[in-house]
């Protein structure tokens, strides 16, 4: 472990731990907390361990870290237990299975920044009999009545959340405020392993609704305020407006999802209010602390953005079982999902098959027209025709597709350059022969099947769907023999799905245009029904194993890669990689919210920026690396005039107050003439644009567009900086009465 802020502090604090040891083996007691005579005696005490280190380890005892040790050692502050817990829990189950490395060291950590101190009495510290006095011994009292008071906002109660509310519940914060949690997710089975507020029962139910009720029985005097609403553009306007966040004194992250926290992160920066952000993977996890006009913000740095898997490797030349399983998550997708969305939504715009017929008869093709009318063409009403394109789908895609690829490039092919076309990392198929009595072979067909007849609407008993019915009805499907396809299959690296996709064949507009014909004049086998007209889609449910999406996944993953000669998977390692599963370990989980309270504490303390830290740690190496958070990044306007991220400028006006008048408030206050104004994407003054000399005598609120009841508008204003090029201001609020 390694605090890059101080770099000398481990010796001082392992001595004054083994002062303490031997004041609790001599007086069988510990120091009472800002006892002098006490004190003294871990200062002699001190003394003489001094001389039992390493010669220039330690010269001489710290008084203020002996202080410190000797006045909280009857104390206990949970955001520490709970991260020391999380630390040494890792421990036991590295000793326990083998994985990982152990760590093999003295691991000191401390957060004396949370310690009172300009000369606060011993008064402050003072035990009043009640469940906070073992904090109050640490923190102080007017501390913890300064957190009894915070209103806070946490988004997220999962992993992460659960803990933080445990943890905000035995600090006692927000007794006397309002702690507001939200999150739109319910409780499923897979979470229970580390989100330890809910249980077997909860499952199916709101995680805030059910997270706020298990933090009452631990803490009966906190207001928590539970939301189920998502956060986000739809809501900002609704729920969480600028008067909510200005009416917060700290936000608190419990994220999964990079988006939401670019998002929460603006919204922060926008508001002015302080932000605790935090993740965990596996045994990985990190800790930010965001403070306005102290610290940069998380946008302010950022990942590197994750390199797409090329679409021809997913759709033809996969080399690895993670490219199978994204093909199979994408045609489960493509299925059950955006077909039947698409096919609903085509006939609900264009409900008259016959009048459809005419237009295409004209030449016109409504958007999707091809794609349903195929699919209208292999529509179903038995589960027993869906058993049989199953096993179709079966064929074209583990025999058929393997076949067109071995006949578009043989064994010889060659690229331009003349290097052989299978060459690493392509891999050649081999079309797979159907097996009845290969379990995989049949799971798949018996999967698809259940998943096409509730696209269909069909209802299915479980037992149509046992092995003893299903394989007779297998064994007597026919399914087409191989032909040619006349389809370009993309070998380029740079094309999308999208750029890949070839334009519609004038023969397949033909046939389509005249299999409609035919169902339209009932002269094909099954005339169109409106009921068919409809399908269901099928959201992907990854904790329902009755559903048969995990199934059919596992199923087409694997076939997949015993076409390519990959390795298969376990159903377990597919269900994480399709279910996209973050792997969340409750040890790292409560280590990362324990450092994380610890930095709410110091932000309702106000500390100095040297005093908070951020933290990346990765317990499975095992490496904890705290450093001071970065500052805001300052940048030049001109020359006597530097702002921040968080800098804000405010214009007021009125109805009338004119474009023209809004520069010479802008200049008159800040000493800085306004060049352009711009909100959002729209451009409200930019003299290079015709006609936008003649808006400066008009009233800006012409201009302007405002949202819901909002009296503000942001606008982005630039500004010419010496060098003649144009340069961006703080954001100004524009007050409009």
């Amino acid at each position: 472990m390694c605090d890059l802020g101080k770099l000398s502090a481990p010796p001082q604090i392992h001595l004054a731990y083994l002062t303490l040891l031997h004041f609790v083996g001599k007086y069988e007691r510990k120091p009472l907390p800002h006892d002098q005579s006490d004190f003294e005696l871990m200062v002699k005490l001190a003394e003489a361990l001094v001389p039992k280190f390493e010669a220039g380890l330690v010269d001489k005892a710290d008084i203020d870290t002996l202080k410190d040790m000797a006045d909280t050692s009857t104390g206990m502050l949970p955001p520490l237990c709970a991260t020391i817990g999380g630390i040494v829990a890792q421990e036991a189950l590295i000793a326990l299975t083998n994985k990982f490395t152990p760590i093999e060291q003295w691991m000191h950590l401390d957060a004396r920044e949370v310690i009172p101190r300009d000369g606060i009495g011993a008064k402050e510290f003072e035990r009043q009999n009640d469940r906070y006095d073992p904090l109050r011994i640490c923190i102080g009292d007017t501390l913890l009545h300064q957190l009894r008071g915070v209103n806070a906002f946490m988004v997220g109660c999962g992993a992460i959340g659960c803990e933080m509310i445990k943890n905000i519940s035995l600090i006692g914060m927000s007794t006397n405020g309002r702690f507001v949690v939200t999150d739109n997710d319910l409780i499923e089975k897979s979470n229970l392993n580390r989100q330890f507020l809910f249980r077997d029962r909860d499952i199916q139910k709101p995680k805030s609704t059910t997270a706020a009720h298990s933090a009452m029985e631990i803490n009966q005097s906190l207001r928590i305020e539970a939301h189920q609403n998502k956060v986000g553009p739809q809501t900002e306007l609704s729920h969480y407006t600028d008067q909510f966040f200005l009416s917060q004194d700290l936000i608190i992250n419990a994220l999964d999802n990079v988006e939401t926290r670019m998002y929460m992160d603006a919204r922060c920066v926008t508001n002015q209010r302080p932000l605790l952000e935090s993740g965990t993977m596996g045994a990985k996890g990190h800790v930010q602390v965001i403070v306005p006009f102290l610290t940069e913000s998380y946008a302010s740095q950022a990942d590197p953005p994750e390199k797409d898997v090329p679409y021809c490797t997913l759709k033809s030349f996969p080399s690895t079982i993670e490219h199978c399983i994204q093909w199979s998550r994408d045609k489960f997708e493509s299925l059950f999902v955006q077909k039947p969305q698409m096919f609903t939504q085509f006939w609900q715009h264009n409900s008259d098959p016959s009048r459809l017929l005419g237009k295409m008869r004209q030449g016109q093709l409504p958007e999707n027209c091809i794609p349903v009318i195929k699919m209208l063409g292999k529509r179903v009403s038995t589960f027993k025709e869906c058993v049989e394109l199953a096993r179709v789908k079966f064929e074209k895609y583990f025999n058929h597709k393997a076949r067109d690829l071995c006949h578009a490039f043989p064994d010889d092919h060659k690229l331009e350059d003349g290097t052989p076309f299978w060459t690493s990392p392509k891999r050649k198929p081999e079309p797979i022969r159907f097996d009845i009595k290969d379990s995989s072979h049949v799971e798949f067909v018996i999967s698809c099947a259940r998943l096409l007849a509730f696209r269909a609407g069909i209802q299915v008993t479980a037992e149509e769907c046992e092995l003893g019915a299903m394989v007779p009805l297998i064994e007597k499907i026919r399914v087409p023999e191989w032909k040619k396809s006349s389809k370009r299959i993309e070998t380029d690296e740079s094309k999308t799905k999208e750029t890949a996709t070839a334009p519609s064949d004038t023969n397949i507009v033909e046939e389509c245009t005249e299999y409609l014909a035919q169902a339209v004049s009932a002269k094909v086998s099954r005339p169109i029904k409106k009921q068919e007209l409809t399908n269901q889609t099928n959201k992907f449910e990854k904790d329902d194993d009755t559903n048969a999406h995990i199934d059919f996944i596992t199923a087409a993953s694997n076939l997949r890669a015993k076409m390519y000669f990959i390795e298969s998977a376990d159903r377990l390692k597919i269900k994480k990689i399709a279910g996209r599963i973050v792997p969340a370990i409750a040890t790292t989980t409560a280590a990362v919210s324990g450092l994380v309270a610890l930095e709410l504490i110091k932000l309702v303390k106000k500390c100095k920026i040297e005093d908070y830290k951020n933290c990346f740690m990765s317990l499975g190496v095992p490496q904890i690396l705290f450093s001071e958070p970065g500052p805001a990044p300052k940048s030049e306007i001109c020359p006597g005039l530097s702002v921040t991220l968080w800098d804000k400028w405010e214009v007021r006006g009125s109805g009338t107050f004119t474009i023209k008048q809004f520069i010479s408030d802008v200049t008159a206050r800040f000493k800085i003439t306004p060049t352009m104004i711009v909100q959002g994407v729209k451009m409200i003054y930019v003299p290079l644009m015709p006609g936008h000399s003649k808006r400066l005598n008009q009233p800006i609120s012409n201009f302007i567009n405002r949202q819901g009841n909002q009296n503000y508008v942001d606008l982005v204003v630039t500004f010419d900086s010496d060098t003649g090029e144009d340069v961006n201001g703080p954001p100004i609020r524009y007050f409009c009465s």
